[in-house]
């Protein structure tokens, strides 16, 4: 069901738990300047979120389905996944997505309801809510942001304590932990958050989780929980390698094709 953050401190740290059934999963390029993931449903894989070489992360999480939010087309209709097409291809930006957006009715792709946060440099985010209300980050006066599987916007100016639904729990650990270590936040900080968000049991383990820095131009990530086993992605030159907990060191260049996450398991 899923787990995001982005917190402004000495850098931009944007923090992804992907909770998911057991399916194939892979990292991709789009392009040379943008790392997707994938998950296989049925014959296809489908994007679920990514982020690009100027910094800039889009996600799609699960969130209860609402009547305007379904697929439709019409004049000024566009849906999320154009939006996040549009994001990470940079025809658009964290800070320019207010503009984008103005005249502009977010709707859902068939079959499935989701919600979006768009974070970037500069203390610029964004949560897009197809059907509901968008909501701006307010950059001068909060470090962070989080987004679990229920609509934020039915809690704007609602105390963190007070929100109900899906993630909620969850919700709840991400906010008080950003909240405790904000002015001095690190990559293992956010690893800390990750892991105590983390699913082990139900219908939606985590598979894969991030800590993205793109003042560095790196993702950190780990998958299915090892925690103690981290890998990195740097958009220097497109490549995947062991960071830390592994016996032996690798790497490997990225490009459209993509690696699963199985494949990476094996290192």
């Amino acid at each position: 069901m899923c787990t995001s953050f982005v917190l402004y401190s000495d850098k931009t740290y944007i923090g992804m738990n992907f909770d998911i059934s057991d399916r194939p999963i892979k990292l991709s390029m789009r392009g040379a300047d943008q790392l997707l993931v994938f998950q296989k449903d049925g014959p296809r894989f489908y994007p679920a979120f990514g982020i690009n070489k100027s910094g800039t992360f889009m996600n799609l999480l699960m969130v209860d389905p609402n009547e305007a939010g379904k697929y439709r087309r019409g004049k000024n209709c566009v849906h999320i996944i154009r939006v996040f097409d549009d994001v990470l291809g940079g025809q658009t930006s964290p800070a320019g997505l207010g503009a984008y957006l103005r005249d502009k009715t977010v709707v859902n792709v068939p079959n499935i309801s989701v919600h979006s946060m768009v974070a970037g440099r500069d203390r610029c985010a964004y949560v897009v809510e197809p059907g509901r209300t968008n909501i701006p980050f307010d950059g001068a006066s909060e470090d962070f942001l989080v987004l679990t599987n229920f609509p934020l916007s039915d809690f704007v100016d609602r105390d963190y304590h007070d929100v109900t639904g899906g993630g909620a729990d969850r919700y709840k650990t991400c906010y008080g932990m950003l909240s405790e270590s904000k002015h001095a936040f690190t990559v293992d900080q956010g690893f800390a958050i990750l892991e105590k968000t983390s699913q082990s049991a139900g219908d939606y383990p985590t598979q894969f989780s991030m800590v993205g820095v793109p003042e560095d131009g790196i993702v950190h990530f780990a998958i299915r929980r090892a925690f103690s086993k981290r890998y990195t992605f740097s958009f220097v030159d497109n490549t995947v390698r062991t960071e830390e907990g592994f016996q032996h060191q690798n790497h490997r260049v990225l490009d459209n094709k993509g690696v699963l996450l199985s494949e990476l398991g094996e290192w």
